[in-house]
């Protein structure tokens, strides 16, 4: 679960701040976020990004293990996800 203090993006305007923000610098790192699908269906997510283009972000669902593309523009909110102390880095 986000901790509301750690959590520091938020979707405003229909703009991400995901979108504002250089997203390629969390690739190879966990992030932890709150997404909406087409459907309109809201889930959180801690996943490993793998790339960044244009408006997808191609990561691996850590709970699945799954490849996913998300659109940044439907990341609602986004934390990175502290490993024993350090910073996101998945290895």
């Amino acid at each position: 679960m986000l901790n509301k203090e750690r959590m520091f993006a938020y979707n405003t305007n229909k703009r991400s701040y995901l979108e504002m923000v250089l997203v390629e610098k969390y690739i190879g790192k966990l992030l932890e976020i709150i997404y909406i699908d087409r459907a309109g269906n809201v889930s959180q997510r801690r996943i490993e990004v793998h790339a960044v283009k244009g408006d997808l972000v191609r990561a691996t669902c850590l709970k699945t293990g799954e490849p996913r593309a998300f659109r940044k523009s439907n990341i609602l909110a986004y934390a990175p996800v502290k490993v024993k102390g350090r910073d996101s880095h998945a290895s």
